[in-house]
């Protein structure tokens, strides 16, 4: 059981949303990256907003695209946690932001993963009424929790967007970088 286990990919990920002044879990983080998707999701529901069938194939093709890119991103970074260079204060600061980005990395996968696979059973299980010309819909709760993964999850990529530019930026800034071009 202990191979399946994905609670270590979500501590991993909480762990990253620290404030990097003090090192000490951001409150503000942890309301942005699991408040917010969840008060988005609120008003959806209060809206009665709910996903198309043709809304959840998209997402089910967005996503299943997504964890293919992800993970190949997390091999990527792996390969680039391995590059040795001369010990100093910015190769400790890139270590911590590979670190962290790995965590957040996992994270994508796994929520990408999870999008896929209940965006696929909640497809399996819409019925279209005979003689209806509507299409159907996922209902306002199965809405509810796949708004809530797609906002957490797009809120999770800006982050590891933002660690990646931070990453390459101070490897360019570097003083052997900035000879070479």
């Amino acid at each position: 059981m202990d191979k399946i286990n994905i609670f270590p990919l979500i501590l991993g990920h909480i762990n990253t949303l620290r404030d990097n002044s003090t090192g000490k879990r951001s409150v503000q983080d942890i309301v942005v990256f699991f408040g917010l998707p969840l008060l988005l999701s609120f008003i959806a529901f209060y809206f009665q907003w709910t996903l198309s069938v043709e809304a959840l194939n998209g997402v089910l093709a967005s996503f299943a695209i997504f964890a293919t890119l992800l993970l190949n991103l997390l091999i990527l970074v792996y390969t680039f946690s391995t590059d040795t260079v001369h010990p100093n204060a910015l190769t400790k600061i890139r270590g911590t932001i590979v670190r962290e980005l790995h965590e957040n990395l996992a994270y994508a996968v796994l929520i990408s993963i999870g999008i896929v696979f209940f965006a696929l059973v909640v497809i399996a299980g819409l019925k279209i009424p005979e003689g209806s010309a509507a299409a159907p819909h996922a209902g306002r709760y199965t809405s509810f929790f796949l708004n809530y993964l797609i906002a957490n999850f797009a809120l999770t990529l800006l982050m590891i967007l933002k660690r990646i530019h931070k990453m390459l930026s101070d490897r360019l800034d570097q003083p052997e970088m900035r000879r070479a071009s």
